[in-house]
């Protein structure tokens, strides 16, 4: 009959001996040391991505701007035809009700800028009389909200206690005003700047640096347990909130990855490196959004104009409504994707 194996607790540091103590005390140390030196390293990947993220942004931006100012330009244009009609033509009760709607549609789907919006009761006050045809309409042209970057997660109570105690006694050891020396005023004030910088932060890893720095010319008694025990449990403490900080910015790197500006960030620096342009590629796309809203707009001129009915005008412009494929389309674009 096999013999059952005893489960051996691990022993608390005040159960341990001297010599264990020892052991203990600098397996804590080390850990404590690769701790902090993890989270340094993925907090510099977290500035460094946004960073990128920020450059890559105003890139963009600054590349964008002759592009957005026409977008502009064609949105107040559009706001004005669709007032000139509805204030000066002549127009039923209904006809007026679905211009209107149209109208608020492209303002609601993002088409063009919210300036004229109606109340909900307003806009969707028999509703259903607008949706009777089958025909396409308006609302197929919509466009999706942006995804902005996760907002990391604030230390929860415990953490800001921590860093909050531990700044505080930081700030009362190296003090400028403790000391006359001026070569050591100095040198305070400097630790005292990263201490401060630190502390607004809520960089409790950096914190605990420089406590450890601090830390290396106390002197411990290795030869009293009592000394070992105090110290090993106020760096087991410390390394317990090191891994919940470790962990909050690892989680914070991978969402923000994940964004969508993330994302974009990523795919810029892959085509960069291999001499492309992935801006020139982006501004294509808004080439080609200014050109469906000029033809938006030369279409509402139409109607304002009378080249075009009001059912034609209900119907949304053709040449900007999705088109199914035909099978023998099909088949030649699947055809074409192996050719290339």
């Amino acid at each position: 009959m096999a013999r059952k194996s005893k489960q051996i607790a691990s022993p608390s540091a005040s159960d341990l001996g001297l010599s264990d103590l020892r052991v203990r005390l600098n397996f804590l140390e080390k850990e404590n040391t690769k701790l902090i030196q993890q989270i340094e390293t993925n907090r510099t990947k977290v500035n460094k991505l946004n960073e990128s993220i920020k450059e890559v942004g105003i890139q963009i931006a600054q590349r964008i701007a002759p592009y957005r100012q026409k977008l502009m330009e064609l949105d107040d244009q559009i706001h004005d035809t669709f007032q000139e009609v509805l204030n000066t033509r002549k127009l039923g009760k209904k006809s007026r009700k679905d211009i209107e709607t149209v109208y608020y549609n492209l303002q609601l789907d993002g088409i063009i800028s919210p300036k004229h919006l109606p109340t909900d009761e307003d806009l969707f006050e028999d509703d259903d009389e607008y949706q009777a045809d089958d025909e396409p309409d308006w609302r197929d042209h919509q466009k999706r909200s942006p995804q902005f970057p996760a907002e990391p997660a604030p230390p929860d109570r415990e953490e800001l206690k921590k860093i909050r105690q531990l700044f505080l006694r930081l700030a009362d050891s190296f003090h400028p005003d403790k000391v006359t020396d001026e070569t050591e005023k100095e040198y305070r004030t400097e630790i005292m700047k990263e201490i401060n910088l630190a502390y607004k932060n809520g960089d409790l890893a950096r914190l605990l640096a420089i406590e450890k720095q601090q830390e290396l010319n106390a002197i411990i008694d290795r030869d009293s347990s009592d000394d070992l025990t105090r110290h090993c449990a106020k760096v087991e403490a410390e390394n317990s909130y090191l891994k919940e900080q470790l962990e909050t910015l690892k989680q914070q790197l991978k969402q923000t990855k994940k964004t969508q500006a993330g994302e974009m960030t990523a795919v810029f620096k892959k085509i960069s490196k291999y001499g492309g342009d992935p801006i020139g590629e982006a501004l294509q796309e808004v080439e080609l959004q200014i050109s469906i809203v000029e033809k938006m707009y030369q279409f509402i001129n139409d109607f304002r104009d009378r080249r075009i009915t009001i059912k034609e005008f209900l119907r949304g412009p053709r040449e900007l409504m999705p088109e199914e494929m035909s099978e023998e389309e099909i088949l030649f674009e699947l055809l074409s994707q192996y050719q290339r």
